[in-house]
């Protein structure tokens, strides 16, 4: 095994965190473009609207009859409508009721234009539907306040969208993995229970030569289950509160070496690695480096010793940590799928494993803000790169 350290261009990860950030950017929305879509028959209150709507920085379309708007909506969905009550066609109201009829996952803020002391007329179309109104004749400033007020629910209604279809997603993920899990631990479990019952007929029958026998495989049977339900406890812990520290990636390496030196000996391993200092949880990242350097020489070419390359380097405001191998290689259509917790190729030669190596290191680099990519290396195998802090 040889082990080499090239001095490289310090780096750092001072980045927030990607949920502070997506906080921060929603209740500082106020200036993301919309569309609003302006209705009303009185021409001289429609170019008013586009004005104020213009002036918000906002796109604005025109319709002057309920039907046009109501077409309008269905091609464009607007963000906003901004709907007199009185009108050819469709009403205000009505237009209001197949607009709510008519939403999936977006929402469609809708103001109605009413006349001055029409209490009724506010009240009936806040029953539609609708969200605000603004009085007639229509004050360019009074509009462009509530464009305000408008922008930030809706974004809040996006927001919330995402989280729902996010949910979906997660309990989807969920089920497939917790299918696997049940799956992979039923084997050894079945296996522990045959011999234990095989065990029990001998004894009755006073035949105990294969006892200990059955006991070999019922020890091997519980040690590998074992060694299953503590990488699978080691996944699930993965991610929560990063302890973030100074790292040297050449030190990193280095230690993760000498844990793995024997294994790395017997296969006649070289590990070149180009230092980097950043930012990132030490035990998080020795966990990834560490899975990375073994699947390099778990799957590595048969007679072909394993050469690992480890390199590092600044991304935007994070860091890109890279290592590559000279194994055997991931086919393009694998290589969203072996991320996945517990997917195992079973390709020819490939020794036995859990399935949790990459979906762990995915997890560090989506605990750390970033992202994990797979791609082919110069020399035909695979270089794996975990973006801390850049998504």
């Amino acid at each position: 095994m040889a082990v080499a350290s090239n001095m490289g261009v310090p780096g750092g990860l001072d980045s927030p965190g990607v949920e502070t950030a997506k906080l921060s950017g929603l209740l500082d929305d106020s200036g993301a473009v919309m569309t609003v879509l302006v209705v009303d028959d009185d021409e001289g209150s429609l170019l008013v609207a586009k004005a104020a709507v213009e002036k918000s920085g906002h796109k604005c379309i025109l319709a002057a009859d309920g039907d046009t708007a109501w077409r309008l909506y269905q091609e464009r969905r607007p963000h906003v409508v901004v709907s007199d009550l009185m009108m050819p066609g469709l009403n205000g109201l009505d237009l209001c009721r197949a607009i709510r009829a008519a939403e999936t996952s977006s929402y469609t803020y809708v103001m109605l234009l009413t006349s001055h002391g029409a209490q009724e007329d506010v009240l009936e179309g806040m029953r539609a539907g609708a969200d605000d109104y603004v009085a007639k004749p229509l004050d360019p400033f009074v509009l462009r306040t509530r464009l305000l007020a408008a922008r930030r629910v809706t974004a809040l209604h996006a927001a919330l969208a995402n989280a729902l279809d996010e949910t979906r997603e997660s309990n989807e993920r969920l089920a497939e993995f917790t299918g696997r899990v049940s799956h992979d631990l039923r084997t050894p479990l079945t296996s522990i229970l045959g011999y234990v019952e095989l065990a029990g007929m001998d004894a009755e029958s006073g035949q105990t030569e294969d006892t200990a026998e059955y006991l070999e495989i019922i020890g091997s049977s519980a040690r590998r289950l074992l060694s299953m339900v503590e990488e699978l406890l080691g996944f699930a812990s993965i991610g929560g509160s990063l302890s973030r520290t100074r790292l040297s990636l050449a030190g990193l390496v280095k230690e993760v070496t000498e844990d793995l030196s024997l294994g790395l000996r017997e296969a006649g391993a070289a590990v070149h690695c180009q230092d980097l200092i950043f930012d990132a949880d030490e035990s998080q990242l020795r966990v990834a480096v560490q899975n990375l350097i073994q699947n390099a020489v778990a799957y590595r070419r048969p007679d072909v010793p394993p050469v690992i390359r480890v390199s590092g380097e600044r991304a935007g405001a994070g860091v890109v940590i890279r290592v590559e191998d000279n194994g055997k290689g991931i086919r393009e259509g694998d290589r969203r799928r072996v991320v996945e917790p517990l997917v195992r190729l079973h390709r020819e030669g490939d020794p036995a494993g859990t399935g949790l190596g990459l979906a762990t290191c995915a997890r560090i680099a989506a605990a750390h803000g970033g992202r994990l990519e797979i791609s082919p290396s110069s020399s035909g195998g695979t270089t794996v790169s975990i973006y801390l802090g850049v998504l």
